[in-house]
Protein backbone atom coordinates (compact mmCIF):
# COMPACT_ATOMS: atom_id res chain seq x y z
CA UNK A 1 0.00 0.00 0.00
CA UNK A 2 3.17 2.60 0.31
CA UNK A 3 4.75 2.18 -2.79
CA UNK A 4 3.70 5.89 -3.38
CA UNK A 5 3.01 8.17 -0.37
CA UNK A 6 2.42 11.64 -1.14
CA UNK A 7 1.01 14.38 1.97
CA UNK A 8 -1.27 17.34 1.14
CA UNK A 9 -2.76 19.70 3.36
CA UNK A 10 -5.68 21.73 2.98
CA UNK A 11 -7.12 24.77 4.51
CA UNK A 12 -10.19 23.91 6.45
CA UNK A 13 -10.36 24.58 10.20
CA UNK A 14 -6.85 25.51 10.36
CA UNK A 15 -4.33 23.69 7.81
CA UNK A 16 -5.88 19.68 7.78
CA UNK A 17 -2.92 17.49 6.70
CA UNK A 18 -4.06 14.39 4.63
CA UNK A 19 -1.84 11.84 3.19
CA UNK A 20 -2.30 9.86 -0.57
CA UNK A 21 -1.38 6.36 -0.78
CA UNK A 22 -1.19 5.49 -4.46
CA UNK A 23 -2.33 2.06 -5.11
CA UNK A 24 -0.14 -0.56 -6.89
CA UNK A 25 -2.44 -1.14 -9.81
CA UNK A 26 -4.91 1.62 -10.39
CA UNK A 27 -6.03 -0.43 -13.80
CA UNK A 28 -7.08 2.15 -16.31
CA UNK A 29 -9.26 5.37 -15.46
CA UNK A 30 -10.17 6.34 -12.48
CA UNK A 31 -9.86 4.67 -9.31
CA UNK A 32 -11.64 3.66 -6.37
CA UNK A 33 -10.71 5.87 -2.95
CA UNK A 34 -10.88 4.08 0.24
CA UNK A 35 -11.09 7.19 3.17
CA UNK A 36 -9.45 5.65 6.30
CA UNK A 37 -10.73 7.80 9.71
CA UNK A 38 -8.21 7.12 12.86
CA UNK A 39 -8.94 7.14 16.28
CA UNK A 40 -8.89 9.25 19.20
CA UNK A 41 -5.31 10.29 19.57
CA UNK A 42 -3.72 8.71 16.23
CA UNK A 43 -3.31 10.48 13.19
CA UNK A 44 -2.93 9.70 9.85
CA UNK A 45 0.68 8.42 9.63
CA UNK A 46 -0.13 6.18 13.12
CA UNK A 47 -3.35 4.59 10.91
CA UNK A 48 -0.87 4.14 7.85
CA UNK A 49 1.39 2.17 9.93
CA UNK A 50 -1.15 -0.06 11.28
CA UNK A 51 -2.83 -0.28 7.62
CA UNK A 52 0.26 -1.81 6.34
CA UNK A 53 -1.28 -5.15 6.02
CA UNK A 54 -4.38 -4.27 4.23
CA UNK A 55 -4.36 -6.27 0.93
CA UNK A 56 -6.02 -4.12 -1.17
CA UNK A 57 -4.38 -2.78 -4.67
CA UNK A 58 -6.47 -0.71 -6.80
CA UNK A 59 -7.92 1.84 -4.55
CA UNK A 60 -6.31 5.07 -3.61
CA UNK A 61 -6.05 5.38 0.50
CA UNK A 62 -6.65 8.95 1.96
CA UNK A 63 -5.53 9.20 5.78
CA UNK A 64 -6.40 12.73 6.90
CA UNK A 65 -5.72 14.05 10.23
CA UNK A 66 -8.31 15.13 12.59
CA UNK A 67 -9.09 18.64 13.17
CA UNK A 68 -8.21 18.46 16.94
CA UNK A 69 -4.85 18.36 18.38
CA UNK A 70 -5.38 15.43 20.83
CA UNK A 71 -2.66 14.98 24.52
CA UNK A 72 -2.39 11.85 25.86
CA UNK A 73 -0.49 11.61 28.72
CA UNK A 74 0.98 8.32 30.08
CA UNK A 75 3.38 8.22 33.00
CA UNK A 76 5.91 9.74 31.53
CA UNK A 77 5.46 10.05 28.19
CA UNK A 78 3.14 12.85 26.47
CA UNK A 79 1.76 11.72 22.84
CA UNK A 80 0.48 14.58 20.51
CA UNK A 81 -2.22 13.19 17.81
CA UNK A 82 -5.77 14.19 16.71
CA UNK A 83 -9.47 13.78 16.99
CA UNK A 84 -12.50 14.27 14.98
CA UNK A 85 -14.72 16.04 17.27
CA UNK A 86 -14.93 17.05 21.44
CA UNK A 87 -17.44 15.44 23.10
CA UNK A 88 -18.36 16.24 26.53
CA UNK A 89 -21.92 14.84 26.47
CA UNK A 90 -23.59 17.76 25.01
CA UNK A 91 -25.15 15.68 21.95
CA UNK A 92 -26.24 19.10 20.00
CA UNK A 93 -22.35 20.01 20.08
CA UNK A 94 -21.74 16.91 19.07
CA UNK A 95 -23.90 16.64 15.87
CA UNK A 96 -22.14 19.98 15.45
CA UNK A 97 -18.43 18.63 15.66
CA UNK A 98 -19.78 15.71 13.39
CA UNK A 99 -20.96 18.15 10.73
CA UNK A 100 -17.59 20.47 10.84
CA UNK A 101 -15.37 17.46 10.28
CA UNK A 102 -17.83 15.73 7.59
CA UNK A 103 -17.19 19.51 5.48
CA UNK A 104 -13.35 19.06 5.91
CA UNK A 105 -13.41 15.33 4.93
CA UNK A 106 -15.73 16.64 1.74
CA UNK A 107 -13.15 19.08 1.21
CA UNK A 108 -10.37 16.51 1.03
CA UNK A 109 -12.33 14.59 -1.19
CA UNK A 110 -12.95 16.94 -3.76
CA UNK A 111 -9.35 18.16 -3.61
CA UNK A 112 -8.35 14.19 -4.51
CA UNK A 113 -10.64 14.00 -7.42
CA UNK A 114 -9.51 17.26 -8.92
CA UNK A 115 -5.77 15.23 -8.99
CA UNK A 116 -6.75 11.60 -9.33
CA UNK A 117 -9.99 11.75 -10.78
CA UNK A 118 -12.28 9.12 -8.48
CA UNK A 119 -14.45 6.06 -9.38
CA UNK A 120 -16.94 7.25 -6.79
CA UNK A 121 -19.67 3.84 -7.60
CA UNK A 122 -16.83 2.11 -6.19
CA UNK A 123 -15.31 4.11 -3.64
CA UNK A 124 -15.51 3.55 1.18
CA UNK A 125 -15.03 5.23 4.40
CA UNK A 126 -13.41 3.50 6.88
CA UNK A 127 -13.17 4.32 10.60
CA UNK A 128 -11.73 3.08 13.62
CA UNK A 129 -13.18 3.81 17.00
CA UNK A 130 -13.55 7.76 17.08
CA UNK A 131 -13.40 7.75 13.41
CA UNK A 132 -16.10 5.13 13.15
CA UNK A 133 -18.78 7.46 14.17
CA UNK A 134 -17.56 10.66 11.63
CA UNK A 135 -17.39 7.17 9.53
CA UNK A 136 -21.21 6.23 9.89
CA UNK A 137 -22.13 9.64 9.83
CA UNK A 138 -20.66 10.82 6.33
CA UNK A 139 -21.35 7.69 4.61
CA UNK A 140 -25.20 7.81 5.56
CA UNK A 141 -25.33 11.38 4.66
CA UNK A 142 -22.95 10.87 1.15
CA UNK A 143 -23.53 7.51 -0.54
CA UNK A 144 -23.18 9.33 -3.99
CA UNK A 145 -19.85 9.64 -2.54
CA UNK A 146 -19.08 6.51 -0.76
CA UNK A 147 -21.05 3.08 -2.09
CA UNK A 148 -19.56 1.38 1.36
CA UNK A 149 -18.89 2.17 5.12
CA UNK A 150 -16.80 0.21 7.29
CA UNK A 151 -17.28 0.72 11.18
CA UNK A 152 -14.62 -0.63 13.02
CA UNK A 153 -14.68 -0.53 17.24
CA UNK A 154 -17.87 1.87 17.34
CA UNK A 155 -21.62 2.12 16.24
CA UNK A 156 -23.76 4.06 14.16
CA UNK A 157 -25.01 7.35 15.61
CA UNK A 158 -28.55 6.51 14.37
CA UNK A 159 -29.70 9.08 16.85
CA UNK A 160 -28.38 11.69 14.21
CA UNK A 161 -29.20 9.91 10.86
CA UNK A 162 -33.10 9.53 11.22
CA UNK A 163 -34.02 11.09 7.81
CA UNK A 164 -31.07 9.40 6.18
CA UNK A 165 -32.24 6.09 7.34
CA UNK A 166 -35.67 6.18 6.44
CA UNK A 167 -34.85 8.08 2.60
CA UNK A 168 -33.54 4.18 1.55
CA UNK A 169 -30.54 5.54 -0.13
CA UNK A 170 -28.08 3.74 2.03
CA UNK A 171 -24.12 2.28 0.95
CA UNK A 172 -23.15 -1.00 2.28
CA UNK A 173 -22.37 -1.30 5.60
CA UNK A 174 -19.83 -3.61 7.66
CA UNK A 175 -19.33 -3.67 11.56
CA UNK A 176 -16.19 -5.23 12.76
CA UNK A 177 -16.70 -5.51 16.42
CA UNK A 178 -14.66 -7.64 18.69
CA UNK A 179 -16.90 -9.02 21.80
CA UNK A 180 -14.03 -7.80 24.38
CA UNK A 181 -14.13 -4.59 23.08
CA UNK A 182 -15.20 -2.62 26.58
CA UNK A 183 -15.72 0.36 24.94
CA UNK A 184 -18.90 -0.42 22.93
CA UNK A 185 -21.31 -2.43 24.61
CA UNK A 186 -22.73 -5.03 21.76
CA UNK A 187 -26.30 -4.02 22.50
CA UNK A 188 -25.77 -0.53 21.77
CA UNK A 189 -24.00 -1.33 18.50
CA UNK A 190 -27.45 -3.65 17.56
CA UNK A 191 -29.83 -0.82 18.22
CA UNK A 192 -28.30 0.62 14.82
CA UNK A 193 -27.64 -2.62 13.02
CA UNK A 194 -31.58 -3.14 13.70
CA UNK A 195 -32.75 0.26 12.41
CA UNK A 196 -30.77 -0.23 9.09
CA UNK A 197 -31.99 -3.98 8.90
CA UNK A 198 -35.29 -2.46 7.73
CA UNK A 199 -34.04 -0.70 4.96
CA UNK A 200 -32.26 -2.20 1.46
CA UNK A 201 -28.78 -1.33 2.29
CA UNK A 202 -26.27 -4.17 2.76
CA UNK A 203 -25.21 -5.22 6.10
CA UNK A 204 -22.74 -7.35 7.29
CA UNK A 205 -21.13 -8.07 10.72
CA UNK A 206 -18.04 -9.51 11.20
CA UNK A 207 -16.38 -10.28 14.83
CA UNK A 208 -12.49 -10.80 16.05
CA UNK A 209 -11.42 -11.44 19.58
CA UNK A 210 -8.63 -8.68 19.57
CA UNK A 211 -10.62 -5.90 21.91
CA UNK A 212 -11.01 -2.15 21.05
CA UNK A 213 -7.97 -2.54 18.70
CA UNK A 214 -7.63 -2.25 14.67
CA UNK A 215 -5.53 -5.34 14.45
CA UNK A 216 -4.19 -7.49 12.02
CA UNK A 217 -7.42 -9.85 12.47
CA UNK A 218 -9.47 -6.80 11.74
CA UNK A 219 -7.24 -5.45 8.98
CA UNK A 220 -7.86 -9.12 6.89
CA UNK A 221 -11.91 -9.09 7.57
CA UNK A 222 -11.44 -5.23 6.36
CA UNK A 223 -9.22 -6.24 3.02
CA UNK A 224 -11.38 -9.63 2.32
CA UNK A 225 -14.87 -7.83 2.58
CA UNK A 226 -13.59 -4.95 -0.21
CA UNK A 227 -12.72 -7.64 -2.52
CA UNK A 228 -15.50 -9.58 -1.72
CA UNK A 229 -18.27 -6.55 -2.91
CA UNK A 230 -15.94 -5.38 -5.85
CA UNK A 231 -14.19 -2.25 -4.12
CA UNK A 232 -11.37 -3.17 -4.87
CA UNK A 233 -11.34 -4.56 -8.45
CA UNK A 234 -10.76 -2.81 -11.93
Amino acid sequence: MTSGVSEHAIVTRGRQKYLVVTPDDPGDGHAPVLLALHGMGMSASSLLRRLQLLDVTRMRLVLPDGPHRHEIRRQDQIKTGHSWYIYNGDQELFREELERSEAGLLEILAAVDRQHPVDWSRSAVLGFSQGGYLAGFLGSRHPELLAGVIIASARLKHEFLVEEITSGELPSFLFVYSPTDGAIPFDRLEVGIAKLEKTAAEIEVRHHDDGHRLSETAIAIIATWLKEKGFDDR
